[in-house]
């Protein structure tokens, strides 16, 4: 009788040491239960690029709807920032105050979270004219690596998350102004031709023990 109360008690308490054996296990792996990895932390970004191009060629105060859908990425990855970068080169300007120009803006209704913005910007003769807006749907994301010690891994993965922002369809519309200087035999030009990018950056984020 002796051996056989000794043999229930074990197979009572076997099966219980097994069912909390994975949890101990999980917080010695993680370093940290519940909050992941703790200590000296190695934070870095693998960064990923969806880009979209197109152009058009405007007269003055013609306007254009442009439009990137970035609806879903992968699980586990989090958008860093989307651009909106307008290009043109007035390479037939004769001089100051005859320069073509641009003016954009946002339409993000769209998306939950995220603020329009405006901007305009001058085609000058010498290149690198237009205009460029960034939304930074995580916020303070650079995609620079760094070492963290007083935040745990949990914390960190909070503020490197865009909460699920900036799916949908992003939008813009671009209003041309052309400045025609009046010559013999008629005008320089009468219209722009622009060139527009959408691009989005996204990331995986790794976290490890120094």
């Amino acid at each position: 009788m002796k051996t056989l109360a000794g043999t229930v008690v074990f197979l009572l308490a076997f099966p219980i040491y097994f069912e909390a054996m994975p949890s101990l296990i999980d917080e010695d792996i993680s370093g940290g239960g519940s909050s992941g990895l703790t200590g000296t932390l190695l934070v870095s970004f693998e960064e990923f690029e969806t880009t979209s191009s197109e152009s058009v060629t405007l007269g003055d105060g013609e306007n254009y709807d442009t439009f990137f859908v970035f609806e879903s990425i992968e699980t586990g990855l989090s958008i860093g920032f989307v651009e909106l970068q307008i290009s043109c080169f007035d390479n037939d300007d004769p001089g100051p105050g005859f320069t073509d120009t641009v003016d954009g803006e946002s339409d993000l209704s769209d998306l939950e979270g995220i603020e329009d913005q405006t901007a305009d910007g001058a085609c000058s003769g010498g290149g690198g004219g237009g205009f460029t807006i960034r939304w930074d749907v995580t916020e303070n994301y650079t995609g620079a690596d760094y070492t963290e010690d007083e935040m745990s891994e949990s914390e960190i993965r909070e503020i490197w998350s865009d909460n699920g922002k900036g799916r949908g369809t992003w939008a813009a519309t671009i209003t041309a102004t052309i400045e025609a200087a009046p010559v013999a035999g008629g005008f320089i030009d009468d219209d722009e031709e622009y060139e527009i990018s959408w691009t989005a950056v996204y990331f995986d984020l790794a976290i490890e023990a120094q």
